[in-house]
């Protein structure tokens, strides 16, 4: 009896043995590889568990699901289950990719808030996959020999492939290193100043913000009025790298981290900067924005708080034979001819320019401009925004003998593979996190530019030096005013839609939490002489202020 309940185990043994090396299951093996070794970031496991959601083990469960049931069923496998096998396992590659190329991790959020603005997203794609590599394509390429023919279907092949794709993603891990996008300064004389008692009062006010440009990136561009090399050496800081937050902030001073779109408060429309320009100084109040506000519940604030706007959807249909359109937006040129051609404003103005040729995939107007780097093209379309600033510099002082302040500023900086990180949204390192800012008086023609500010003390530091321009008063410092001697910052910063980093700005540092390695990195405002805190105390201290329920403070 004995002898035979042990022939039957080993029949059993040797069943699914066969089994386990049967030419139609080892693709599975390749599967477990990829959905297991297949995330940004360190080998370790926080890193691990942090790149594998629930999202994500539930898209590897129904892959396993649809794969086995057409292994078992292979004389009657459906066409339906197969083709769900292959969206499932596209899908499940889409998502890791998107991982790896963005640093950050995909959740059910994520994923709904892609579904909820799917309409406007279809247009990343393009930019999306220009930033795929061998290692993105690599599991598709696998996918569809080893179901398409019987290349693959044979143990040492699959294992060959398996060591070719582990290698790969070894070097791949190794090419994180910082890219060098840095620029050489230019040497002008024109005067810089740093500090800031009052606006004269009626000073109109024109404010330009750029889409996805940082403060490196701004310091080699030619210009006829402003040496932007003037910049280096200061910090601004906007507390999340994304728009639709970044202008909300601008405009109210609070940055609500803790939301993906622009929630409004019942009592938000009275306070914010249009609404007190206008209450407090009588400033007629205008929005000129080259993309869609139909977007991220930008549609259900910026229209009750201007007095008019006009957006992409607006201009296109004005100007639609005249300036040529891209998925974010359109030629920024038409914003000049907009103002040429419709009545000049009554003094004092506050006229708010958001640009979006700088926006991916960066759209250059000039023919000469072809080629497949996301840095070049992004830099062509920066000098034409440039050109553009130039251009209304001149439209503005030739219409108002009235000193006109133009502001310029961006509503987050661009990530091209610094830190591993792409485009926007996923870094707080100061490629997206630190702006250009600052003032041109265009008819005295000087420039100020504050050491050190933050888009949420834009509000109190315009309505503070119109106050003491309006009282010929400089006393009372107020120390969120920040081209005040006394101007201190605490900032408290986050990833949008994301967790993978926190940061916070104090005391003249910089501190990045990373998440998905549970390291605190302490560094100065360039983001040099970075160091992982060890001392507990002081780590659970830094930690627990970035996540205060108060972030706008």
């Amino acid at each position: 009896m004995e002898i035979k309940k042990k022939q039957v185990f080993n029949l059993k043994l040797s069943e699914f043995k066969t089994n386990l090396l049967s030419p139609q299951l080892i693709f599975l093996y390749f599967g477990i590889v990829f959905f297991l070794f297949h995330f940004p970031g360190e080998w370790t496991w926080k890193s691990w568990v942090h790149y594998h959601s629930g999202f994500l083990f539930l898209l590897f469960v129904l892959y396993l699901s649809f794969e086995i049931w057409n292994l078992k069923n292979e004389n009657r496998s459906s066409f339906i289950v197969s083709s769900l096998r292959t969206i499932v396992f596209f899908l499940l590659v889409l998502a890791l990719n998107y991982q790896w190329v963005f640093q950050t991790e995909v959740r059910f959020s994520l994923v709904s808030y892609a579904f909820l603005h799917a309409k406007d997203l279809i247009y990343e794609f393009d930019s999306f996959f220009e930033l795929w590599t061998t290692i993105h394509y690599f599991p598709l390429v696998v996918f569809w020999i080893f179901h398409k023919t019987k290349f693959l279907q044979n143990k040492l092949r699959l294992g060959l492939v398996i060591f070719v794709y582990l290698v790969i993603v070894f070097a791949s891990k190794l090419d994180f290193d910082q890219k060098d996008v840095g620029s050489q300064l230019q040497n002008r004389n024109q005067k810089v100043n740093r500090y800031l008692d009052q606006i004269p009062e009626n000073t109109n006010i024109v404010m330009v913000v750029l889409e996805g440009v940082s403060r490196n990136h701004i310091l080699e561009q030619k210009s006829k009025y402003i040496d932007y090399s003037k910049l280096s050496g200061s910090h601004f800081f906007i507390p999340m790298p994304h728009t639709s937050k970044s202008i909300y902030t601008w405009m109210t001073g609070d940055s609500q981290l803790n939301s993906t779109r622009i929630e409004v408060p019942t009592n938000d429309f009275d306070i914010n900067l249009p609404n007190s320009l206008t209450k407090e100084h009588q400033y007629d109040t205008l929005m000129l924005y080259t993309q869609s506000i139909y977007f991220e519940g930008m549609n259900l604030y910026f229209p009750n708080i201007f007095s008019t706007l006009w957006d992409k959807t607006k201009l296109e249909s004005e100007y639609k034979d005249q300036f040529v359109t891209f998925s974010w937006g359109m030629d920024d040129r038409v914003i000049l001819t907009h103002l040429k051609q419709s009545p000049m404003r009554k003094s004092p103005y506050f006229i708010l320019i958001g640009l979006s040729q700088t926006h991916s995939p960066y759209f250059s107007v000039s023919d000469q401009v072809q080629t497949s780097s996301k840095l070049i093209r992004h830099k062509q379309a920066l000098s034409e925004n440039i050109k553009l600033i130039d251009d209304l510099i001149v439209y503005f002082q030739s219409k108002s003998k009235t000193e006109t302040l133009l502001i310029i500023t961006a509503d987050h900086g661009e990530s091209f593979g610094e830190e591993g990180a792409q485009i926007h949204n996923y870094s707080l390192y100061n490629q997206e996190l630190d702006v250009p800012f600052l003032f041109y008086f265009i008819q005295s023609k000087e420039l100020y530019v504050p050491h050190l500010g933050s888009s949420i003390h834009f509000k109190d530091t315009i309505l503070d030096l119109l106050s003491k321009g309006k009282t010929k008063s400089s006393k009372n410092q107020n120390t969120n005013q920040f081209f005040s001697k006394e101007y201190k910052l605490d900032l408290i910063c986050k990833t949008w839609n994301s967790d993978i980093q926190r940061g916070f700005i104090t005391e003249g540092k910089k501190y990045i939490f990373h998440s998905d390695t549970g390291i605190l990195y302490e560094m100065d405002l360039d983001d040099s002489h970075r160091i992982p805190i060890s001392n507990g105390k002081k780590k659970e201290s830094i930690i627990g202020k970035m996540y205060e329920s108060i972030f706008s403070k």
